[in-house]
C-alpha cells in the first residue's frame, strides 16, 4: 500500500494542485530571498525601487493564501481517505472468512485500527514536506547563483548529514517494530482481564498471574524499548541542531579558504542557510513519523492478507442472489473433508463425510467432545469451506460461493451464541408482534424481557439459560425454513430443558422449520427423526428413530 497512490485514487486532481503549489512556492521563496539577501547587500533592485516592502508583502501573502488553500484540501481529502482505511478494514473483516478470521484474532485487527489513526497526521506532514522541499530547492538554487563552488560544498556537507540521521532512523525501525509486537500481546492480556473480569477478581492466583507473568513484563519490555528508542530520537535530535553549527562554521570558516568570497556572498549563504533551518528541521522531524508510518501500512497491509476474503459475500451475481431465498428440499453432502489448521499443526479434521438434510426433519447431531460436532455446524453454516467435496441443494450441485449465500436460509445458535446489544435484525420487540408476544410467554421469558418502548436496544443482562432462550426467540422471528442448535440445552435448567425437548420442540417443527440440533441429551434422543453420530471426525452412525413422540 502506498499512501501516495492511495491519495491519487481518491482526487485525481491532487498532483495538479501540487505542481501549482510548487510553483507559486518556488516563485515566492526565491523572490523573498532575492528581496532579502540584495536588500542586506544594498543592491538596488531596478524593477522594484521604493515598492521592496510592498513585494515583500504581496510575495508574504500570495504564498501564505496557496499554503492555505493547498493544506486545506489535502486535509480533506486524507481523512476522507483514513476514514474510508478504517472502514476499509471493518469491511475486510465483516467479509473475510471463519478460518482466516479465528488464525488473525481479535488483538490484531483493534491494533490495525489504532495504526490506521497512527496515520492522521499525514495531512499535516505531507503539506509541511512539500514546502520544506520546495524552500531548500529554491535557496539551493540561489546559493548555486551566488557561487556553485561554495552551493556544492554546502550541499555536500548538508546530504552527508542528512545522510547520517536516516541511518540512525532506519536502525530504530526494528525495535518500534518490537513495540508493535509487545501492543499486540498487550491487547491480548487485556481482552482477558476485561472478557474474564469475575475469574480473575475472584482468585488472587489467577489476577497475580495475569498482571506479573503477562501485563507487567509486557508493559516494562515495551517501555524499556520506548525509552530506548526516544533516547536515540532525542541523540538524533541534537545532531541535527548542532550540524548547524557546524554549517555555520564550514561557511564562516572553510568556504572564505577555499574560494574566494565577499563578505556580502558569505552573508548571503548565511541568511540562505537561515532561511532552509527550518525546512530541514521539519525534513528530520520527518523520519521518525515515516518509519512509525511505514510500520503502520505494512501491519494494515498484512491484515490485509491475512483476512482472506469470502467471495460470496462480495459478489452480486444473480445465482448467488437466488441462493438467498432458495426453497429447498434436501441438501446433500458428498465426500465432504476439511481440515483446520494453525501454523503446522491440523485439528478439526472432517473425514469424507455422506450426509443428506430433508426438509422438515429434526436431526440430532450427537458424539464426544471433539468428535466434530462443532466442526460439522461450521461447514454446514457456511462458515469454513471444505477442502474437498460436493454439496447439493434439491440435487442441484451448488459451488460454495452459492452454499455460502444459502446460508441466509439458516438462522443459528452457536455454542458460544453472543447476544448483540443492538437490534441489526430489524424484529419487532414490542406489543404489537404478537409472534414476539408468542415466543417471549412460550419460552418463560414473560418476567425477563420488558419491553422500553423508548428504547432500541437489547437487554443482554441475562442468564446463560436466559440468554440462550432469548437467542431462540430471536432466530424464530428471522423466519428462516432452517433452525440450527449447537449444544442449546446445555445451559437450560431440568425444567426448560424438558420443555424443549417435549412441546417446544413440536411447535417449532410445526412451522415448518428443519431442525439440526448437536445435542448430548441421551434422555431425549427419542424426539428426534434422525441421530447422526460423529467421532474422530466421521459419520459413525445415521439413524432413523422410526416413532418420534413428537
Amino acid at each position: 500500500m502506498n499512501f501516495l497512490e492511495i491519495i491519487r485514487l481518491k482526487s485525481k486532481l491532487f498532483y495538479l494542485f501540487l505542481v501549482i503549489l510548487g510553483l507559486v512556492s518556488s516563485l515566492t521563496n526565491i523572490g523573498i530571498l532575492l528581496l532579502i539577501n540584495m536588500t542586506l547587500g544594498g543592491e538596488v533592485i531596478p524593477i522594484l525601487y521604493e515598492y521592496k516592502a510592498i513585494a515583500f508583502i504581496l510575495l508574504l501573502t500570495l504564498s501564505y493564501f496557496t499554503t492555505r488553500f493547498f493544506q486545506n484540501y489535502i486535509v480533506s481529502i486524507t481523512n476522507d481517505i483514513l476514514f474510508d482505511l478504517e472502514l476499509s478494514i471493518v469491511e475486510k473483516v465483516r467479509n473475510s472468512s471463519f478460518e482466516s478470521f479465528e488464525k488473525l484474532g481479535v488483538e490484531k485487527i483493534y491494533a490495525a485500527i489504532s495504526d490506521a489513526r497512527v496515520l492522521s497526521r499525514i495531512p499535516e506532514i505531507f503539506v509541511t514536506l512539500v514546502n520544506s522541499f520546495v524552500t531548500i530547492v529554491c535557496a539551493l538554487g540561489y546559493l548555486y547563483w551566488v557561487s556553485s563552488t561554495g552551493a556544492t560544498i554546502i550541499l555536500i556537507v548538508m546530504a552527508n548529514l542528512l545522510l547520517i540521521y536516516y541511518a540512525r532512523n532506519e536502525k530504530l525501525e526494528k525495535d518500534l517494530n518490537q513495540v508493535r509486537d509487545l501492543q499486540n500481546l498487550y491487547y491480548r492480556s487485556l481482552q482477558e482481564l476485561l472478557l474474564g473480569f469475575k475469574q480473575i477478581r475472584i482468585s488472587a492466583l489467577r489476577s497475580n498471574n495475569l498482571f506479573n507473568q503477562y501485563i507487567l513484563p509486557n508493559r516494562n519490555k515495551s517501555r524499556d524499548l520506548s525509552v530506548h528508542t526516544s533516547h536515540q530520537y532525542v541523540l538524533n535530535q541534537l545532531i541535527g541542531v548542532y550540524s548547524w553549527y557546524l554549517l555555520f562554521g564550514v561557511i564562516l570558516f572553510l568556504l572564505p579558504l577555499i574560494i574566494n568570497l565577499s563578505i556580502g556572498e558569505i552573508a548571503a549563504f548565511i541568511t540562505s542557510a537561515l532561511f532552509m533551518m527550518t525546512p530541514i528541521a521539519q525534513l528530520i522531524s520527518f523520519f521518525p513519523f515515516y518509519t512509525n508510518s511505514k510500520i503502520a501500512l505494512q501491519r494494515i497491509d498484512n491484515i490485509y492478507k491475512e483476512l482472506e476474503s469470502n467471495a460470496a459475500r462480495t459478489a452480486n451475481t444473480s445465482a448467488n442472489n437466488r441462493m438467498i431465498s432458495q426453497d429447498f428440499e434436501t441438501i446433500r453432502f458428498e465426500n465432504i473433508s476439511y481440515q483446520y489448521t494453525v501454523g503446522d499443526k491440523s485439528s478439526f479434521a472432517l473425514d469424507s463425510l455422506n450426509i443428506q438434510i430433508n426438509r422438515g426433519e429434526k436431526v440430532f447431531i450427537i458424539g464426544g467432545n471433539g468428535s466434530g460436532k462443532s466442526t460439522f455446524i461450521n461447514v454446514f453454516t457456511g462458515l469454513c469451506r471444505p477442502s474437498s467435496g460436493k454439496i447439493f441443494v434439491n440435487e442441484k450441485e451448488v459451488t460454495w460461493e452459492e452454499y455460502s449465500m444459502f446460508n441466509n436460509n439458516m438462522a443459528v445458535v452457536y455454542s458460544n451464541q453472543h447476544l448483540f446489544k443492538q437490534n441489526y435484525d430489524d424484529h419487532e420487540l414490542n406489543e404489537e408482534n404478537k409472534h414476539f408476544l408468542e415466543y417471549r410467554n412460550l419460552f418463560n421469558l414473560r418476567d425477563v424481557l420488558r419491553i422500553e418502548k423508548e428504547k432500541t436496544n437489547i437487554n443482554t443482562k441475562l442468564s446463560k439459560g436466559e440468554q440462550k432462550r432469548f437467542s431462540l426467540l430471536l432466530s424464530l422471528l428471522e423466519n428462516k425454513p432452517i433452525l440450527v442448535l449447537d449444544e442449546w440445552a446445555a445451559e437450560q435448567d431440568p425444567v426448560n430443558r424438558r420443555y424443549f425437548y417435549t412441546q417446544w420442540l413440536k411447535r417449532i417443527i410445526n412451522m415448518d422449520k428443519t431442525v439440526i440440533a448437536v445435542s448430548h441429551d441421551d434422555d431425549f434422543y427419542y424426539v428426534a427423526d434422525r441421530i447422526i453420530k460423529f467421532d474422530y471426525g466421521k459419520v459413525a452412525t445415521d439413524t432413523a428413530i422410526v416413532t418420534s413422540s413428537i
